[in-house]
């Protein structure tokens, strides 16, 4: 998804290593500079991450929760949500067999001045423990929002379902990237690139090898996964992004096994997005002049001609008639034009005769 304000663009990426005044040549090398310090800041915040610990606003269990799993950076932005949870207020409850509905007021201010009250729908399962807010923020910035929070709290949840908590947002996540070569990279500096880059050939070369045949596939597959527990590799360390069918989906929970399960029970399938009327004046056909009407006309006539020559079958005009016309339509154009400059030129004598006169 693109992103439309400055401040999270290209400006603030490259801002402080390249103006208006670079060249090509330096823009390359700033560029590189610029990604290793951005690279140098993440690890920065991963260390900080594992090894300090922001204080919980509140004695809440589901906000020590996400302060064992989430960064810095996104537990503060829980936190947000935590603290705003105070403008919120339950107004209505319904409940149903299988759901339990909330309505939830929300209070608003902006500029030292209060805005109308915006009010939320809030759905929560009993037996799942999940909730589906109206705002679908959730869904949009992966944060669990303060009308949920609100929901959870009136019904007792101490500890939020996994689906809840991202992995995306976790501190002890494995950065992949981390281990290709990059060019602002010094190899001889990072063994541990080397022996990544070393395994990746020798799997792709045995990989080869065995994809030849059915039976070696899955010998090799059983192989790999009993060198995976020997080496303590769980399912919970990867993004499972492609389903068995080979679709698009993303991973929302925290789980760590992945069951085969047919495609549509976890999976998110994603669909290209409706084609919507674009705004402003709708295309039409522009003005054409005398010239342009003649020629598209002349063009129509000779294509009519030479695909059905019997022209009375498809009710269309000879092109004779048609080219008379235009003989027609010249003529009366010229005389119009003669007769507008005879008029021009009496009217400009009588008044250069009459300034003579006078």
């Amino acid at each position: 998804m693109s992103i439309t304000q400055r401040s999270e663009g290209m400006n603030a990426f490259f801002d402080g290593f390249i103006n208006s005044t670079t060249t090509l040549q330096q823009f390359v090398v700033q560029y590189d500079n610029a990604v290793r310090v951005k690279a140098q800041k993440e690890i920065e915040a991963d260390f900080s991450s594992m090894n300090t610990t922001v204080a919980c606003g509140s004695q809440s269990p589901i906000e020590r929760q996400f302060q064992v799993e989430y960064t810095h950076a996104k537990f503060e932005e829980v936190q947000t949500e935590f603290r705003s949870r105070m403008n919120c207020f339950i107004k209505d409850t319904l409940k149903e067999d299988l759901w339990n509905t909330y309505t939830i007021k929300e209070e608003r201010m902006w500029e030292g001045k209060r805005l109308p009250d915006k009010f939320y729908k809030v759905q929560f399962d009993p037996l799942t423990q999940t909730s589906t807010c109206s705002c679908q923020l959730f869904k949009f910035r992966g944060i669990i929002r303060r009308h949920s929070l609100l929901v959870f709290v009136q019904e007792d949840v101490y500890n939020v379902p996994s689906q809840y908590i991202l992995r995306r947002w976790s501190k002890s996540i494995r950065r992949r990237h981390t281990l290709i070569t990059a060019s602002y990279s010094n190899s001889t500096n990072e063994p541990r690139m080397e022996r990544y880059k070393l395994l990746c050939k020798r799997f792709y070369e045995i990989a080869e090898v065995a994809c030849g045949s059915k039976v070696a596939s899955t010998q090799l597959e059983k192989e790999i996964n009993c060198l995976g527990k020997k080496f303590g590799f769980s399912s919970s360390m990867t993004n499972n992004i492609i389903s068995d069918a080979g679709q698009l989906r993303y991973d929302t929970g925290a789980c760590t096994s992945v069951p085969h399960s047919p495609v549509g029970t976890s999976d998110v399938l994603v669909h290209s997005p409706a084609a919507v009327k674009g705004k402003g004046r709708p295309r039409t056909n522009s003005l054409k002049s005398t010239i342009e009407h003649r020629t598209q006309r002349r063009k129509s006539a000779s294509c009519t001609k030479t695909s059905t020559p019997p022209t009375e079958e498809c009710g269309a005009r000879p092109s004779n008639v048609v080219e008379r016309d235009d003989h027609v339509q010249f003529q009366a154009e010229s005389i119009v034009r003669r007769l507008f400059r005879q008029v021009n030129e009496k009217v400009f004598f009588r008044f250069k005769g009459y300034a003579l006169a006078s």
